[in-house]
């Protein structure tokens, strides 16, 4: 019988996921430890199959269904668990935490041992009721809150990604000649130069953070690790994207209104809150920059995050309409 431990993946063929798996697949050392199964909507996918082909067991699964979810657990160490809200048939707190709460409740069902998470801060209660409509995090953290409530015995880890590049991407955009990037709110000189900006590269350092709750084992239980590639403050990033574009992007500060009249209804709302998130409360809390040590002691050994030049870099081209 295997020494391996078996950790189970879901979102293995998106960005969390497959960090994880690249990670593990590409370290001799984690592949004695581990072996490995994906889970995904269909296993017989294009994506699916290329991990296939590199030895990862591919299963299927339905994240609205519970025995599903408890076959594809079944007989693992670890799971990692994430959920997408961005799905065209998601775009629902409610339907958010269902999913989230089918997944903890199969690994629960099943005896897993360890249970990490892909989860956020709540937004609501960060802010004191100020912003109340990113129900992208806030379900994510009511999943989270049901998990330590319900756990029992079971080792439960808390992976926070930071913002995603691209996300910051979406928001430059050509006005009146100029590139400039839209957000709903104004920076103070300190604002500006101030290192309270977090960015991650999700598929590059994601696994880094996750494999290191699973290594940590009982220690890491109950533990929130806040995952950032790097801290930046708006001028460095501004910057750093108008030398890889060739063009210089400014910052263009505009009302909230202006901002969610410029987006697509059914997510106006939620994405300038977002925004707002990171620039009135610098998305996990103000001043949790100083901090970040805490969660970096929990990455993989011999492992470092992507700096802002390599993360602007690989998030090209650069180019703006």
């Amino acid at each position: 019988m295997s020494s391996q431990k078996l950790l189970t993946i879901f979102g293995s063929t998106g960005n969390q996921g497959g960090s994880v798996i690249d990670l593990i697949l590409s370290n001799p050392e984690l592949q004695q430890k581990y072996r490995l199964r994906g889970v995904s909507r269909n296993a017989s996918s294009a994506s699916a199959q290329i991990l296939a082909r590199k030895g990862v067991e591919m299963v299927s699964a339905n994240v609205n269904d519970l025995e599903s979810l408890r076959t594809a657990v079944r007989g693992s160490h670890g799971v990692f668990g994430v959920t997408n809200f961005w799905d065209k048939d998601v775009l629902s707190k409610t339907i958010e935490v269902r999913q989230g709460k089918n997944i903890f409740e199969a690994c629960k069902a099943e005896n897993v041992t360890h249970f990490v998470f892909s989860a956020l801060p709540n937004v609501e209660r960060l802010t004191q009721g100020v912003l109340k409509r990113v129900e992208h995090f806030d379900g994510k953290a009511m999943v989270a809150e049901y998990i330590e409530a319900n756990k029992g015995h079971m080792v439960a880890s808390y992976f926070m990604p930071a913002m995603y590049l691209k996300s910051y991407k979406d928001q430059v955009r050509s006005l009146e000649g100029r590139l400039s990037m839209i957000m709903p709110f104004s920076l103070s000189g300190s604002d500006n130069t101030s290192s309270t900006w977090p960015v991650i590269d999700p598929r590059e350092d994601s696994g880094k953070y996750i494999v290191g709750l699973f290594e940590g084992g009982k220690d890491a239980d109950g533990v929130n690790v806040y995952a950032v590639s790097t801290w930046s403050s708006p001028k460095d990033l501004l910057a750093t994207i108008s030398k890889e574009a060739g063009k210089e992007v400014n910052f263009k500060a505009v009302s909230p209104d202006d901002l969610d009249a410029s987006l697509p209804e059914n997510i106006a709302h939620e994405i300038t809150e977002t925004m707002l998130l990171v620039g009135n409360y610098s998305y996990y809390g103000k001043g949790e920059e100083k901090n970040q040590g805490q969660s970096d002691r929990w990455l993989v050994k011999g492992t470092k995050t992507t700096d802002l030049d390599q993360l602007v870099k690989k998030n090209g081209p650069w180019s703006f309409t």
